[in-house]
């Protein structure tokens, strides 16, 4: 009979097998951080987005 952490080692490394292969949570959670950093660059273009529009309206042509 093995030794229990090795018998737990063993079982965990079984189950992290069997959750690798298994992809039903993906497309939810890809969905959740594809919003997730959809909004953290909308918010960071509408704080920085007037400044760059004013820089660019002041650019001068010799």
């Amino acid at each position: 009979m093995p030794s229990p952490p090795t018998s737990i080692t063993t079982r965990l490394a079984a189950r992290l097998r069997t959750l690798a292969r298994d992809d039903r949570g993906y497309t939810s959670e890809t969905v959740i951080w594809i919003a997730l950093l959809s909004a953290l660059a909308l918010s960071v273009g509408a704080l920085i987005g007037p400044e760059i529009v004013d820089a660019a309206h002041n650019i001068r042509f010799k």
